[in-house]
């Protein structure tokens, strides 16, 4: 297997420095479904379906008269400029490959190449099921990811189980890391307004100024996984998008924000809902509101 992968490694550098070249945001990885679909059908002995859960591409291989196992990895990108300066930098701007799913895709399709090689020589039974799907890293205006819209095209129905992996800028060139019990955590991403009334900044008494709200509640989201989760359940807590106010001397009359949660178990998960939303309140206690 060794010998049949140092084969094919080439390739599969190219097909990498191909997609990192022309990143695609969530459900726009037109051109990326475009080079998987080619060169799964290149490949061949694969059946393949497109426009799966929107853009995502999978494909099956096997004889069947087994498990049907399924293998995953995601293919879009991120909205970040890239600055690299290597010769297969982003063509397009203000996108780039930063969370390695352009590797995540070539290593897919040289399992691809290698189930191939494999079923003609070593006769094994079941299914593969090869999964490329979109927008990992974000939701559209529904709440949906890739995930769950190729979940409700029928992508998982009669899998018996799914193996999927992240590449790890701490891990060495050609090592692979196991473990056990989970091994990374669930985001989930919230949106919230803090509202108050906005004034003149001379005149703060007069109104309720949901920038100072801010202040306790920030403190108070931070203080989640130290404070209101037991710390043998990791879990993290992160603001990415804070606004508020357009001008120095006007008291806005809302300020909004936006990060995630991560979680490694469901009850976990629930907890943290649960606290941010608590944080939130805190905006009650100024005269103020909130919009969770």
């Amino acid at each position: 297997m060794i010998e049949r992968a140092n084969a094919i490694a080439a390739e599969l550098v190219r097909l990498r420095r191909d997609i990192h070249q022309h990143p695609e945001l969530g459900f726009q990885e037109f051109r990326t479904a475009a080079l998987v679909a080619d060169t799964l059908q290149e490949i061949g002995g694969l059946t393949i379906q497109t426009g799966v859960g929107r853009t995502g591409v999978v494909a099956e291989i096997g004889p069947g008269n087994g498990p049907t196992i399924a293998i995953r990895a995601d293919m879009d990108a991120l909205p970040i400029i890239e600055k690299t300066g290597q010769p297969y930098g982003s063509t397009n701007d203000g996108v780039m490959h930063a969370c390695g799913h352009d590797a995540h895709t070539a290593i897919l399709l040289g399992v691809a190449h290698l189930l191939k090689q494999s079923l003609a020589e070593d006769n094994w039974h079941g299914k593969v099921r090869l999964l490329f799907q979109p927008s990992e890293e974000a939701f559209d205006a529904n709440g949906v990811s890739g995930a769950t819209a190729m979940i409700e095209d029928g992508a998982l129905a009669g899998v018996d189980a799914v193996i999927a992996l992240h590449v790890a800028s701490t891990v060495p060139a050609g090592e692979l890391h196991f473990y056990d019990g989970y091994s990374m955590a669930a985001v989930d991403a919230f949106e919230a307004w803090i509202r108050g009334k906005g004034g003149h900044g001379a005149y703060p008494h007069e109104g309720s100024d949901p920038i100072f709200m801010l202040a306790p509640i920030l403190n108070a989201l931070y203080a989640i996984p130290s404070r209101h989760v037991n710390p043998l359940r990791p879990c993290v807590v992160s603001l990415g998008h804070v606004q508020g106010g357009f001008t120095t001397n006007v008291i806005p009359s809302e300020v909004y924000l936006e990060g995630t949660i991560r979680s490694m178990d469901e009850t976990t998960r629930q907890k943290l809902w649960h606290e941010v939303e608590r944080a939130l309140s805190l905006s009650q206690a100024f005269g103020g509101s909130y919009e969770f």
